[in-house]
């Protein structure tokens, strides 16, 4: 909007030291039913800082003063060529007129401050104006309010006469919705997501990536009422692409991101037909850069091969595979091309909730060893109407373990450091399509460790193998 400037004053002191140049501007506000004038008496030169400033709110066909309203610290809508700088009159600027409290009337806000703790947040007052006086009264529960939302200023939902809140930091964003009744601010519901930290050496708990703990409250029946739950994995866009092995190899893959786990398929189109081979790994991430490692599985859970996809960081940005056959008797270098193949809806996302039951191994892994995995959901729950689960995991020749705990999601069994037996530590399982991953909080340097990834069998009379 067209922002109307006033004259600017110019003081000297009778010692000729100059004090700050009076900075006043003024606008057109409420659909123009108000000039508001504002004056700092004494800007600072950084125009980024905040500063004392009187607001005066008129009448735009007298010049009436209708009210005057002061802030310690406001920003600076105009920059040094005296032009609006996108921060004059909205939310989230010095000043903001909505109805806040639904009556009808005008409300004020005006910018007063930053958040001490979190940056380019600013602080804001709210005034509601009063049927009788006409005049804007401080309303101490919405400046509160004010205060707590993400970016300083709440959102306001006409429709259903409600205010929006959102509130972020770190790991967690917090949305809520408040009414006002009569001159009180009831919150009526809070929806809460925090992302979950994996758990590190020495916890007592096993948690992967990828997981979040969702928290909703409603005020239901003159209480309040909140409820929890744990979401997750985070699943991301699968990845497609193409390339050649040993350069005169086409193959496809694809591999899809679940929090801590990666899942994939690799096809190699050779003379003879078409071999698919699953794919299952992990991410490691150091700082902007990612690396992939997918490890290819017989049908019996033996491991093949290994490929390390990772991104050049200078241009043109390939993606660069490396693959190697489990004895390391062969290694391999593939460019790899970015398909716009679609990807096959029935071997990514979630696993089944009907396929998670069943018989998994791991033949020879890095260590040598073979583990089995028996694995059955139990059809009661318990009495937090969480899903129970009996297993059986054993690590031949080694150790075996029994239990029968209620799954923490649809896809995650987490044993804590009270319920594990023997020398195994806290860990947990995470079922994805086709394999059950078992993790403890550190990496695999023991052979009584449970760790690997256990390949789902076949039932009697199915055919396990990927389709050619």
């Amino acid at each position: 909007m067209r922002a109307l400037f006033k004259a600017v004053l110019f003081f000297v002191l009778p010692t000729a030291q100059a004090i700050a140049e009076p900075l006043s501007f003024s606008f057109s506000a409420g659909s123009g039913a108000y000039l508001v004038e504002v004056l700092f008496p004494q800007p600072p030169e950084d125009r980024k800082q905040l500063a004392p400033a009187v607001i005066t709110v008129r009448n735009p066909a007298t010049q009436e003063v209708l009210q005057q309203l002061q802030t310690e610290a406001g920003n600076i809508p105009l920059d040094r060529d005296g032009k609006d700088n996108g921060w004059m009159l909205g939310r989230f600027s010095l000043v903001y007129f909505d109805d806040f409290n639904f009556d009808g009337r005008p409300d004020l806000a005006i910018r007063n401050g930053d958040d001490p703790e979190v940056a380019y947040k600013g602080n804001y007052d709210v005034y509601l104006q009063d049927p009788q006086s006409n005049q804007w009264v401080l309303n101490r529960a919405l400046t509160n309010l004010a205060k707590e939302s993400n970016g300083g200023m709440f959102a306001v939902i006409p429709n259903e006469d409600l205010f929006s809140q959102t509130d972020r930091d770190g790991h967690w964003t917090r949305t809520c919705r408040w009414k006002m009744q009569g001159d009180e601010l009831v919150r009526l519901h809070c929806d809460t997501e925090d992302t979950i930290q994996p758990t590190e050496y020495g916890d007592s708990c096993s948690m992967p990536r990828g997981y979040t703990r969702r928290t909703v409250g409603d005020w239901r029946d003159g209480q309040w009422q909140e409820r929890s739950t744990l979401d997750g994995p985070a699943s991301e866009d699968p990845q497609m692409f193409v390339g050649r092995l040993q350069d005169h190899v086409p193959l496809e893959i694809w591999y899809q991101k679940q929090g801590a786990v990666v899942i994939g398929e690799v096809r190699y189109v050779k003379a003879a037909g078409t071999e698919s081979v699953r794919l299952v790994g992990t991410r490691e991430d150091e700082g902007d850069d990612e690396l992939i490692n997918l490890y290819e599985y017989a049908d019996d859970g033996r491991r093949m091969g290994e490929w390390r996809i990772a991104r050049e960081n200078v241009d043109p940005y390939r993606y660069v595979g490396t693959w190697t056959r489990a004895d390391n008797a062969n290694q391999q270098i593939v460019v790899l091309r970015e398909d716009e193949r679609e990807s096959d809806d029935d071997k990514t996302g979630d696993v089944e909730l009907d396929q998670r039951s069943g018989h998994y191994q791991m033949r020879q892994d890095s260590m040598g060893r073979d583990g089995d995995l028996d694995l059955k959901i139990l059809p009661d729950r318990n009495a937090d109407r969480k899903e129970m689960v009996e297993f059986t995991v054993t690590l031949k020749g080694i150790v075996t373990e029994h239990q029968i705990l209620p799954m923490e999601t649809e896809n995650l069994i987490v044993v804590s450091q009270g319920q594990t037996t023997g020398m195994n530590g806290p860990y947990h399982i995470q079922l994805v399509k086709n394999f059950a991953i078992i993790n403890h909080n550190w990496p695999l340097d023991s052979q009584n460790m449970l760790s690997g990834m256990y390949l789902k069998q076949p039932l009697a009379g199915e055919n396990g193998a990927l389709p050619r």
